[in-house]
């Protein structure tokens, strides 16, 4: 008799928690649920339990509306998270680093999402590269906006651009310390040129878009030397190394820049080039001022240009 009574309490008592569970959910008022095991219910206030049991049916999430901690989160929970922000997690191969990710995206002011005026403004640019590597004026850097877009780079993607610019990367061991690093870059690039393609105290390969970007640009400070050059042309690889050495010395206060007039015949046909290397100068209003055919050393190159500054 004891053994069926015994076998007759324990097939009963989960109807029993389930009838507290219930009261529980009734009687709760004010109080917020915040977690519910197997038999184990946890609320804000007093806790009430019945057998410890381990098992874990669900979660629910506290309704005050904070998010939960990323530690107690599941991995997909993060990913889906991260996606959800726009962060990319591509480089995370373990639990901490996506918990990390997440936490750094968190503190993060978020950017506002567009309004629809803005998603359909006529002021677009041109150019079939993003608007942010080829800014018209400086004015129109954003650089809330440039550091979101690289945010959702690769590591790899990242690196490779800022060796694209010359800036040794190899001390940067955090994503974020990469994004800053191209970010001023490209920020400095902008106030130097119009298209963002010009580098002070380098010379950029360009192609017909974006001289064409730089001889349009509105609000100009420096005149543009550019190098017409072919590369089957001995006289023009006789002045690259010439032509860079000028670059270093200019700095910021003149852009350097070369076209391959075999890729771009149009432009040397426009440009009226009738032999190689032709090098030609262009005030900050992107008319020629000055032009020589023919190879010339650093000083010859730093004489044309300096009766225009």
């Amino acid at each position: 008799m004891e053994r069926s009574r015994m076998s007759s309490s324990k097939r009963m008592c989960p109807v029993f928690l389930l009838v507290v569970v219930t009261a529980i959910f009734l009687s709760s008022g004010p109080t917020h649920i915040l977690k519910v095991n197997a038999f184990t219910v946890v609320t804000d206030g007093a806790g009430r339990s019945g057998s410890r049991h381990g098992w874990k049916l669900w979660e629910a999430a506290a309704t005050s509306g904070e998010k939960i901690a990323p530690d107690q989160m599941k991995l997909r929970d993060i990913q889906g998270e991260l996606k959800d922000m726009g962060v990319s997690f591509t480089d995370c191969f373990d639990r901490d680093s996506l918990t990390k990710r997440l936490m750094e995206a968190r503190s993060r002011p978020q950017s506002p999402e567009p309004t629809p005026e803005q998603q359909t403004s006529p002021k677009q640019s041109s150019s079939s590269e993003p608007s942010k590597t080829n800014p018209t004026t400086s004015s129109n850097f954003d650089r809330g906006a440039v550091v979101a877009e690289l945010n959702v780079l690769r590591v790899s993607e990242l690196r490779t651009q800022l060796g694209q610019r010359n800036i040794r990367w190899a001390g940067m061991l955090e994503k974020r310390d990469l994004v800053e690093a191209l970010a001023n870059a490209m920020e400095a690039a902008q106030n130097f040129s119009a298209s963002g393609k010009l580098t002070p105290g380098e010379v950029a390969d360009i192609d017909d878009q974006t001289l064409e970007q730089e001889l349009s640009a509105v609000g100009a400070t420096t005149p543009l030397l550019l190098d017409v050059y072919a590369t089957w042309c001995g006289p023009c690889q006789m002045m690259a190394p010439q032509l860079a050495t000028a670059a270093k010395e200019w700095g910021d206060t003149v852009r350097v820049a070369k076209i391959d007039s075999d890729k771009y015949t149009q432009w040397a046909s426009r440009l009226k080039v009738g032999g190689l290397p032709t090098v030609i100068v262009f005030g900050p209003d992107g008319v020629e001022v000055d032009r020589v055919e023919g190879a010339l050393m650093k000083d010859g190159l730093v004489n044309l240009v300096q009766r225009h500054l």
